[in-house]
């Protein structure tokens, strides 16, 4: 199951990289279009800002959960005993599954309001957002799994610090 988990935020990772490339183009194009047509694309400010710049957030968010690449501070941690350690890390994990839920809950919402209403935004063109509010509880909710499964493997006594001086100990 770990394995297959490990595969969809791969895959995650790699459509958020794909929203990068798709962002660096159209916005490429854009500016070219612009500049040697005068005839910018429409709606690009829209498509990168609700689209583009979601999914290549919140689509690689489980990945950078489950890897431990997500931004930290180690002053403290790395002193502690391996015991503390690894109660610090369970203590975490429960928190950060938590708050994720909990933002996946209230981004939901949102979502199911905006697929509701049908929203969108005008701009230069009308552009239809329900779609991109859609990415924010997923992006959440894969990465409360993701520290869920990383609270199994410390409870499991497997190491999930990356870079730290002293393992936990099981």
């Amino acid at each position: 199951m770990q394995a297959l988990f490990r595969k969809l935020c791969g895959l995650l990772m790699l459509i958020g990289g794909l929203g990068v490339l798709a962002l660096m183009v159209n916005v490429t194009a854009d500016v070219v279009s612009k500049f040697v047509w005068n005839a910018p694309i429409q709606g690009t400010i829209e498509v990168s800002s609700y689209y583009y710049m979601v999914a290549l957030v919140m689509l690689p968010m489980a990945f950078v959960e489950l890897e431990d690449e997500q931004i930290s501070v180690d002053l403290l941690f790395n002193h502690f005993p391996g015991p503390l350690q690894r109660v610090s890390l369970v203590l975490t994990c429960l928190a950060t599954t938590g708050i994720l839920w909990t933002m996946a809950w209230r981004t939901g919402l949102d979502a199911l309001r905006a697929w509701n209403i049908g929203e969108v935004v005008m701009g230069s063109r009308e552009i239809i957002v329900w779609p991109g509010r859609m990415m924010l509880p997923l992006g959440f909710t894969l990465a409360g799994l993701a520290a869920l499964v990383r609270l199994v493997m410390v409870l499991r006594g497997e190491n999930i610090v990356k870079n730290a001086e002293e393992a936990p100990s099981a």
